[in-house]
């Protein structure tokens, strides 16, 4: 039960990153598309997209981390 418990508390903390790192990777993408201040150091936007890149990568390596929790705990893999 113990390691049950063990592996709830981390599914949990794997949704909460993965929900925190949506919200960046929005929140860049966004940035990068409502830029009005005129034109823009295009290795500032670069970066910018880099970076959304890298928080997508890691959304990725999460949600397959989140799968086999689920699968583990008898949840299935959707969710």
């Amino acid at each position: 039960m113990g390691d049950e418990n063990a592996m709830r508390r981390e599914l949990e903390q794997v949704d909460a990153m993965i929900a925190e790192l949506r919200g960046q990777a929005r929140q860049i993408r966004e940035e990068v598309g409502n830029r009005e201040d005129g034109p823009v150091d295009p290795g500032d936007t670069a970066l910018l997209i880099s970076s959304a890149e890298e928080q997508e990568a890691l959304i990725e390596v999460l949600e397959d981390r989140r799968g086999k929790l689920r699968e583990r705990l008898g949840m299935g893999t959707q969710g």
